[in-house]
């Protein structure tokens, strides 16, 4: 079945969530957590509305269904002790003075477990770079330490760990990736 990868629309916040509350892992132990991976963070239609009208809500669309989804934002507007703006705080302050240039927030992602290992990750990775690449030149992710499957993903898209911090007891990694240079080593 061909992916078919677009913007939102407010028809598939519904889907969006309900793929959210499944990818948070909620009800698997600790170590099942970490292996099969997991999201975090709540999202309400108030908040895909507030997404889907900036960088957007790019979803993967398997013949109608919910293959997949990956949400960008701008970075401003969030507490400091948010992990995203922690993030955004840690890669600034990891690049010692040198200019990142337009950024944006990277994630949640998130992939039905019925599309799994069927290059869904990279059409919607290859689909938001390429949408975004004139107006953004880095991204910006966050991951949890513990979430094992989420970091070996973010290391096998060849994204740079760029720094580590800890946010309310959790450390995290924050990666980042130039949407140009994904884009064109996608082409």
């Amino acid at each position: 079945m061909a992916i078919n990868v677009r913007r939102s629309r407010p028809e598939d916040h519904a889907s969006i969530l309900a793929l959210m509350d499944e990818a948070r892992g909620v009800g698997l132990s600790d170590e099942e957590r970490a292996r099969r991976g997991f999201v975090q963070g709540q999202l309400t239609e108030d908040l895909l509305a507030r997404f889907q009208d900036g960088p957007g809500i790019f979803v993967a669309d398997a013949g109608g269904e919910l293959a997949g989804f990956a949400i960008t934002s701008e970075p401003g507007g969030l507490p400091p002790q948010h992990p995203a703006a922690a993030a955004v705080t840690a890669v600034t302050k990891a690049a010692d003075g040198r200019d990142l240039g337009r950024l944006f927030l990277y994630g949640p992602v998130a992939v039905d477990a019925r599309f799994q290992g069927r290059g869904v990750l990279t059409q919607l990775l290859t689909a938001l770079s390429r949408a975004l690449k004139d107006d953004f030149d880095l991204a910006v992710a966050f991951v949890e330490m513990t979430n094992e499957r989420s970091l070996a993903v973010h290391r096998h898209y060849g994204m740079t760990e760029a720094a580590h911090f800890e946010v309310g007891g959790r450390t995290y990694a924050a990666f980042t990736f130039a949407p140009t240079a994904f884009a064109q080593a996608r082409s």
